[in-house]
């Protein structure tokens, strides 16, 4: 069973695709608007830390709008941590967060996420 909020469906297709994969989200206006997470994966950070992650998230996304235009559009980015690694997928209204194991194939991910032509 994956706790969820909201708009369930797409976030919980993506947590089927890899055991690997320990929350997705969706940000949008630099706010998380629907998330599954997998029930066994317990929490790192706690409500006040995941809402400043997801912030920081946004924001350093918005730095990459003002190389687009010269490098081209940024397709995902992706930040590896000794615990986790944080995937985000750019979107054409937002943003796509995902977390998974530090060990997981986060290209063998990106590939099975962009597969599924997810509507959010």
């Amino acid at each position: 069973m994956v706790q969820s909020s909201k708009q369930i469906d797409p976030c919980m297709q993506i947590l089927s695709l890899d055991n690997a994969i320990r929350f997705a989200g969706r940000i949008k206006d630099r706010k998380l608007i629907s998330f599954a997470r997998r029930p066994n994966a317990t929490p790192l950070l706690d409500e006040e830390l995941s809402n400043m992650i997801h912030y920081q998230t946004s924001l350093k996304t918005s730095w990459e709008d003002m190389f687009n235009n010269t490098l081209g559009k940024t397709n995902w980015m992706i930040t590896s941590k000794e615990k986790v690694k944080l995937i985000t997928l750019f979107l054409d209204d937002g943003l796509l967060i995902i977390s998974t194991r530090s060990t997981s194939n986060h290209d063998t991910i990106i590939k099975k996420i962009q597969s599924l032509n997810i509507k959010f």
